[in-house]
């Protein structure tokens, strides 16, 4: 039983939003103090240090796998070298707030919020995040026989882990998270199949 790449592409989609949506409810943040200039950084459970990157990780694998999918094509080696990006980007848009319709329309995001969010727990989410989407590419990569994007994916997964060691325990759970979504296009996706 195979679906079509189209309908494969808009089931992908629904799911990467719903990962992603969930990330965005989970994810750590900084937030404005009542000072002028003075950031503040919401305490994170746990909970959310683990779940969000493997969040973040899968769905940004099934985010560029189905907008491909949506045009009727494959995901390239290259293409997907776009997940560790996205995943990145979205802990840290989350990180400072930009889900939240007040912080957004108040244009209150400055240099200091993305700074503290980098250094604290949204950029170790945004490490972890990085870490699962780059194991799209590198799978791709070693299927298709795509030496450039092999090496590339590898060097930004080497890169990410060397750069946020400190961060294990994320760089894990974005690690599990990018494997999980890989093997769930393993199972739908003929295409992922070598």
């Amino acid at each position: 039983m195979s679906l079509s790449r189209r309908t494969l592409g808009v089931a992908l989609l629904v799911a990467a939003v719903v990962t992603l949506a969930l990330a965005a409810r989970l994810a750590p943040a900084v937030a404005p103090a009542t000072g002028p200039g003075a950031i503040t950084q919401l305490a994170p459970s746990p909970f959310s240090n683990v779940a969000t990157p493997a969040l973040l990780a899968a769905g940004s694998v099934l985010l560029v796998t189905g907008i491909a999918a949506l045009t009727g094509s494959a995901v390239s080696a290259r293409g997907a070298l776009v997940a560790p990006a996205v995943g990145a980007a979205g802990a840290i848009a989350f990180g400072v707030g930009l889900t939240d319709p007040t912080v957004l329309l108040s244009a209150n995001i400055g240099v200091d919020a993305i700074e503290t969010a980098i250094g604290g727990p949204p950029g170790a989410v945004a490490a972890g995040a990085a870490v699962g989407g780059a194991v799209a590419p590198v799978v791709r990569a070693s299927i298709t026989g795509d030496t450039v994007a092999l090496l590339v994916g590898a060097g930004l997964l080497l890169a990410v882990i060397a750069a946020s060691a400190h961060a294990a325990l994320t760089l894990f759970a974005g690690g599990v998270g990018g494997a999980v979504a890989v093997a769930a296009l393993f199972a739908v996706d003929g295409t992922w199949r070598p």
